[in-house]
């Protein structure tokens, strides 16, 4: 029988370029050099004996073969996961945890801040949070319930719509009040703009946001440049720039008087954080409650 299977790095790395649609950044995941990561993925497709990947698209999808593959890789692994999970706890007295992924600006700015409201109300189970420093862990990784943002439609589903976003350009009120609000994408695109390095796809940055208002930006010699959303929000709150709000992120923020809009022009996506709830469902105990909280939190988030 285990003559049959491939190995399990094969597996996680087969993973990896699924939900990265790219070699490039399931290698810098995976941290072994992009040759490496084709070349294992073509010895995968000769042990299985058919195409994975359909190459000729952009980003790289999957063939009917994939598509297969792929869910029964995220099946498997993710009751074998569930399974040693459960027994974990089991052995440490711990029956009552809730593991969730979040990438780190979820986790930071709309998770956090409200976990003390679920543990007044459920003292008894514990939560525990991983954060990914880009994107959203998978499925297989140890976490009862993940949170993802996106369009829905990943092969490791099923998936549930739990916050829509909206994004528009914020700021310190003390910016707002040394360069007034920005009357036009003119006028913004001469500010000082904060922008986030982030390989997702998904996420939209400010070149996306002046194409999706309809103009290009050209001038961005003054501009600030991070590599994660916590650091840009810091920049924004001390007065740096304009950076792009993320409703899930800044919400609070503004609701708080920290950061306000920079101007009067959002821009409301298709796409959302989900979340997975194939373990939820059935579990009557930590992991129902704590997803039944998750929607009810998520409903009582501000729109811009």
């Amino acid at each position: 029988m285990w003559n049959q299977i491939p190995s399990l790095q094969s597996l996680k790395l087969f993973d990896a370029v699924v939900r990265h649609h790219s070699m490039t950044r399931a290698a810098k995941e995976m941290a072994i050099s992009q040759s490496a990561v084709s070349q294992m993925i073509r010895q995968l497709e000769d042990f299985v004996g058919t195409s994975l990947l359909d190459r000729s698209t952009r980003p790289m999808g999957l063939t009917d073969a994939g598509h297969e593959f792929h869910r029964t890789i995220i099946e498997t692994l993710g009751r074998l996961a569930s399974t040693v999970e459960d027994m974990r706890k089991a052995g440490n007295g711990q029956d009552n945890v809730v593991t969730v992924s979040c990438n780190l600006g979820c986790a930071t700015y709309w998770l956090m801040p409200r976990l003390n409201y679920f543990s007044a109300a459920h003292p008894e189970i514990s939560v525990h949070v991983m954060a990914a420093y880009q994107g959203a862990a998978g499925l297989h990784d140890g976490s009862d319930i993940a949170l993802r943002y996106g369009d829905g439609k990943w092969p490791d589903g099923p998936w549930e719509l739990l916050l829509k976003e909206t994004i528009v350009p914020i700021c310190s009120p003390d910016y707002l009040e040394r360069h007034g609000l920005a009357n036009n994408l003119e006028d913004l695109s001469s500010r000082r703009l904060i922008h986030v390095a982030v390989q997702d796809p998904e996420w939209l940055g400010w070149e996306s946001y002046f194409k999706a208002l309809g103009r290009r930006r050209s001038r961005e010699a003054c501009d600030l440049r991070f590599g994660n959303y916590v650091q840009a929000v810091q920049s924004a709150l001390t007065g740096d720039g304009i950076m792009l709000g993320w409703r899930s992120v800044v919400a609070d923020h503004i609701a708080a008087g920290q950061l306000t809009p920079a101007c009067r022009m959002p821009v409301h996506l298709e796409s959302g954080y989900y979340v997975n709830v194939h373990h939820a469902l059935d579990d009557d105990g930590g992991k129902a409650q704590f997803l039944a909280w998750l929607k009810a939190e998520a409903s009582k988030t501000p729109y811009f």
